[in-house]
């Protein structure tokens, strides 16, 4: 049972970022995890959660400054439950991320020799893997394209306090693209008409361009937050699949077809597994648009993936872009029964990548390289993309 100690205050040095975006300390052998500290400071902590393996603390003063600590540009930081990073620099903040998806491959996946992670506890017997340095963001601030706010109660705009429910009234926020935080600063002079508890912002009417090509993205559809990050990681998708043209692609969780409809341009066949109807339909009215004579499947990737016209292919690659849980354990086994030669896997959660990608290697697949990019700035979330090539034993 959670015990908390609210007046309970000491001293630690932080040594290490957590993959929540946490500083590190310890306290009579204890893990102390404390928000909005970096590693090299002493500091004051309150302990605010204590359980029995960890405790997490109330940063509420500092000793020390790190060198990379830096004046958050937003007024509501450290109130506001979106952003986590805004006091560390934005080539720091980049460094953690390459750190975070490196410390997760190791200790949840367990490959070792992991660039840049020596000496992991409990860590062996995996071949190394390549991790790339973060590819940072073309705009810190000011990158995202839509956002989902809370209501208050007074009509006023808001985002979700850290750890609660309570809503943070905000006349402004910077890391919105310019067009998007306009709209919340009349929205905050004008407060939200009708009974909402939330309200997404989108900063397009019908279509977002990437790369050159217009995607119809319907409200209540996924797409990436930060359309400058998504192209380039289109581009890297199409770099690692490096089609001949007579290829044939099975897109999974492919969403409105951000990576289907570029790859579709450049090979021979293109398939995509979509459970959601607004993107189902997103994805086949951009495949249409583009002249690609592709298919959209509506189901569960589970599901999809043990119907006979997906199983009786033989696909050459597998592009899948699950959500944050990772890919369940059937739809991952039977991505291996497809035993396509190669298999790019794009994620936006560093730990159910590395438990997937262990999966992955014990049924014949090795993990050539792993490349980050900053899609959220200011946060501690990173995207990154996996590229696995079969073991020819295996197939």
């Amino acid at each position: 049972m959670m015990q908390v100690a609210p007046v309970e205050t000491v001293s630690l040095t932080l040594t290490g970022m957590a993959p929540t975006g946490e500083a590190i300390g310890r306290f009579e052998g204890m893990v102390v995890f404390v928000p909005f500290g970096l590693p090299g400071e002493v500091v004051d902590v309150h302990i605010v959660e204590r359980k029995k393996k960890f405790a997490r603390g109330e940063l509420v003063a500092r000793h020390s400054t790190s060198p990379v600590r830096t004046e958050p540009v937003c007024r509501y930081y450290g109130r506001c439950g979106g952003c986590d990073l805004q006091h560390v620099v934005y080539a720091e903040q980049v460094a953690i991320k390459t750190a975070i998806v490196r410390e997760q491959l190791a200790r949840i996946g367990r490959f070792s020799g992991v660039d840049g992670v020596d000496g992991v506890e409990g860590v062996d017997g995996v071949d190394g893997v390549d991790v790339r340095p973060c590819i940072a963001s073309p705009a810190p601030y000011a990158y995202r394209n839509h956002a989902r706010l809370a209501v208050a109660r007074n009509g006023r705009l808001g985002y979700r306090a850290g750890r609660s429910h309570d809503v943070v009234v905000v006349d402004d926020c910077p890391i919105l693209e310019p067009v998007l935080n306009e709209r919340v600063q009349a929205l905050s002079r004008t407060g939200v008409p009708g009974h909402h508890e939330e309200i997404e912002l989108r900063g397009w009417t019908d279509t977002v361009d990437v790369n050159g090509i217009a995607y119809r993205v319907s409200s209540g559809a996924f797409f990436q937050a930060n359309t400058a990050v998504a192209g380039w990681l289109v581009d890297a998708v199409m770099e690692a699949l490096a089609p001949t043209g007579d290829e044939r692609v099975l897109d999974l969780y492919c969403g409105v077809g951000l990576f289907t409809v570029p790859v579709g341009k450049r090979v021979a066949l293109i398939w995509g597994v979509e459970s959601s109807a607004l993107a189902v339909a997103d994805a086949e009215y951009n495949l249409t648009a583009a002249g690609i004579g592709g298919k959209i499947l509506e189901a569960e990737v589970g599901v999809a993936l043990t119907s006979d016209p997906i199983l009786q292919m033989p696909w050459d690659a597998v592009v899948l872009d699950p959500p944050r849980t990772g890919v369940d354990a059937g739809a991952l086994a039977a991505i291996g029964q497809l035993a396509a030669p190669k298999l790019i896997y794009v994620s936006c959660e560093p730990a159910t990548l590395a438990r997937d990608a262990r999966l992955l290697g014990a049924d014949g697949y090795v993990l050539t390289y792993v490349q980050p990019f900053d899609m959220f700035p200011q946060t501690h979330h990173v995207e990154t993309l996996a590229v696995f090539t079969r073991q020819a034993a295996a197939r």
